[in-house]
């Protein structure tokens, strides 16, 4: 980067989503934690003004308009509001820059229908989330493990998929997330369909488990996720299905590490 700012790890975040999205994860992560810094209309006195929302009231915060609708503008340092408001040749005296606790500002934010925009027209490139991620990361919600007894996992029917096809997006985060973490030993990709609504499943030997890292490999998965097809994690071991045997049996997988062997029989 051409910066000279010092980058913390929700800059090193960010600048990473540009290249892939299979570190939303760490995102999410880093995000949360410490300060983050906002924007606000400025006014004299402005520094004294406590920063609360109040029904009827006009929302504190600066907000943009997007693609999407409104957003904020939000940003992972001082130095990176003032150049995100250099950078787009904000006039001075438009906004005052002020910071709280990144959970808290998550949370008022959260109550609206907004959304935001970290590091907007930095050198670090920018990320926008919308208002139910916001809510999610304030709340704590898309931190929750998923469950990892395959007994509980969806049911539904599966079908082989030919390599030709595989949706691209999916696999391509789904390897380089598991690539950065060793307890993923193989994974496989597949028609699935669940209560009607068809997709892929995603099935992946994991060993040791962790329920964590499941999540994040779920939350990597999903990223940027179209709606126009579902994605299904499944974990895979001796207590799969017959039909997820099956497919472990009839399709090569799209990951694996060196040292893991295939099911006797399996194609290659």
């Amino acid at each position: 980067m051409s910066d000279n700012i010092p980058m913390n790890e929700l800059d090193r975040c960010i600048q990473a989503m540009g290249r892939s999205q299979a570190v939303f994860p760490d995102f999410c992560h880093a995000v949360v934690q410490g300060e983050l810094w906002f924007l606000r209309p400025y006014h004299v006195g402005i520094e004294d003004e406590p920063v609360v929302v109040k029904k009827g009231e006009t929302f504190p915060l600066a907000l943009l308009q997007g693609a999407n609708g409104q957003f904020s503008p939000l940003f992972s340092s001082e130095a990176r509001a003032e150049e995100g408001m250099r950078n787009g040749n904000v006039p001075t005296l438009t906004y005052w820059a002020g910071s709280m606790p990144a959970k808290q500002l998550l949370a008022m934010l959260g109550v609206t229908s907004f959304g935001a925009v970290f590091n907007k027209s930095c050198a670090t490139g920018e990320f926008s989330i919308k208002c139910d991620l916001i809510r999610d990361l304030a709340s704590g919600k898309v931190f929750q493990p998923t469950e990892l007894d395959p007994r509980q996992q969806k049911t539904g029917t599966a079908a082989v998929l030919d390599p030709a096809d595989y949706p691209t997006d999916v696999v391509q985060r789904a390897f380089e997330f598991m690539r950065r973490h060793k307890n993923f030993r193989a994974a496989w990709v597949w028609r699935a369909t669940v209560a009607g609504r068809a997709g892929y499943a995603v099935g992946t030997v994991m060993e040791p488990r962790d329920a964590v890292l499941f999540h994040d490999l779920n939350l990597a998965v999903h990223a940027g996720h179209s709606r126009d097809y579902e994605t299904y994690l499944v974990l895979l071991d001796e207590e799969s299905s017959t039909c997820h045997r099956q497919m472990m049996e009839q399709m090569p997988p799209f990951y694996t590490v060196p040292d893991y062997l295939r099911p006797p029989g399996a194609k290659a």
